[in-house]
């Protein structure tokens, strides 16, 4: 298994972005670390439910999530990924945001024994677009990571 030179960089970047994810989401559970596990976990889902806006966004990503962990569990057992069952309570427990990119970082590395004929590739307009909502992605995360300050 050797990867090659696009999948360590891939890999890379994945790295980057869980590590950004975990800062963005992190940053914001201080009020709820201090409750405890189990009234923090109460108020952190109460929360949720405060204004329009957080429950568009909490069904938005819950659909999401139920989406893309279908695709995680094909396409692990399509690659033979040991381990996989641990992405599901890490999505949970620690931030479906972070786990993701950890996920496709393994992704990577079982793929690197594929045919090289078997290795899709994204393309100039996908890695642009990937490019864009990265950017997006960090500096709302930036903004919330001051406002949570």
């Amino acid at each position: 298994m050797t990867l090659t030179r696009r999948q360590t960089a891939l890999c890379a970047l994945y790295a980057l972005i869980a590590l950004a994810a975990l800062a963005g989401t992190a940053a914001q559970l201080k009020p709820y670390l201090a409750l405890g596990v189990v009234q923090g976990n109460v108020h952190f889902w109460q929360d949720t439910l405060l204004n329009a806006a957080s429950r568009f966004i909490t069904v938005d990503i819950m659909f999401v999530f139920l989406v893309v962990w279908r695709w995680m569990l094909t396409e692990a057992r399509r690659l033979r990924m040991g381990g996989y069952g641990w992405y599901f309570p890490a999505s949970l427990l620690i931030a479906f945001s972070a786990t993701l990119p950890v996920f496709m970082i393994h992704r990577e590395i079982a793929r690197s024994r594929l045919p090289q004929a078997e290795q899709e590739n994204t393309g100039l307009l996908g890695g642009l677009s990937v490019l864009l909502v990265g950017g997006v992605a960090l500096a709302y995360t930036w903004r919330a990571v001051v406002l949570a300050g």
